[in-house]
């Protein structure tokens, strides 16, 4: 069963008269009022829609009173707003009204509510309640919940899956967003790791390469492609055409007796097709040299990235 309040904000005429009639009548009356009368001017209202409540208050014209405020708890009720009436004062009797404007989700049939009116004394306030009032909350819907037939087959569309575009622009903004603060704070390291790495990379593809020429048959094919490869090597690592160096020329620029010992035994090797038992010696003190050469520009690129 489901329920609603109905209203609409402003005063209606009736509702205007309504309210004339009992000040009116308060103004009226021979004798001051015990306590205030409160009264909703509808007798049954609907759920989630506003109605009214009026509260008057029959004083002495030197008495100070107020009125509930947002700050009251108005349960079952809520307050939507209030409306003042301007004081009315006769024959040394004042007449105070307000107006609340209500709403209620309380789904019980007979709601019962009255308001207090505080009176200042010299130590405190004194709260003089208004006599309860009620109204009936409208029936809406009829049916019962038994009587309706469910349905429990009711078979399901499918729907097609949507890209969430805006979530992975904003995942892939913030990934962007990451990576750029930790280039603006490691940038420079992470470049200078990079190089070193491919530096190293690169050497050990050599050694792989020339390894596998050395350790096969040392004939003056493979020391010839092997010396060519150690000299592209080199000309790499230390920027120099050592490709188009003689063996002079190499020991020149690289003095060491047993890399001059190792070239010799290559030239007379791939030149007179004279093949020396220290060949494989030879090889390694050419594989030596450029390990030495790779570690000392390594240590360089090191230093000075």
């Amino acid at each position: 069963m489901s329920y609603s309040l109905s209203h609409r904000f402003g005063f209606s005429a009736i509702r205007i008269v309504y309210s004339g009639i009992m000040i009116l009548c308060l103004m009226f009356n021979k004798t001051y009022a015990q306590k205030p009368i409160g009264r909703f001017l509808t007798d049954s209202v609907e759920l989630g829609r506003p109605f009214e409540y009026a509260l008057s208050y029959y004083h002495s014209p030197s008495a100070e009173i107020f009125f509930p405020d947002t700050t009251y708890n108005f349960y079952p009720f809520e307050m939507v707003r209030r409306n003042y009436f301007t004081t009315s004062t006769n024959n040394n009797r004042s007449l105070d009204s307000i107006v609340y404007t209500l709403v209620t989700f309380d789904i019980s049939k007979t709601q019962k509510f009255n308001l207090p009116v505080y009176v200042l004394g010299k130590r405190d306030c004194t709260a003089v309640f208004a006599s309860l009032d009620s109204v009936f909350l409208k029936e809406m819907i009829k049916t019962s919940v038994d009587s309706l037939t469910l349905k429990t087959d009711t078979k399901l569309m499918p729907l097609q899956q949507q890209v969430n575009y805006p979530k992975i622009l904003g995942y892939l903004l913030g990934i962007l967003g990451i990576l750029g603060i930790i280039y603006a704070f490691f940038g420079k390291w992470i470049e200078k790791q990079y190089r070193l790495f491919m530096f190293g990379r690169k050497h050990k593809d050599f050694v792989t390469s020339y390894k596998k020429i050395t350790k096969g048959t040392l004939d003056s094919d493979n020391i010839g492609k092997a010396l060519v490869m150690w000299k592209e090597h080199l000309e790499w690592l230390e920027k120099r055409p050592y490709t188009s160096y003689t063996s002079k020329e190499i020991i020149n620029r690289l003095p060491s007796e047993s890399l001059e010992e190792s070239l010799r035994d290559v030239d007379t090797a791939i030149y007179g097709g004279i093949l020396s038992t220290h060949m494989p010696i030879a090889m390694n003190v050419l594989l030596d040299k450029a390990v030495e050469l790779f570690r000392k520009r390594r240590e360089e690129m090191a230093l000075n990235s």
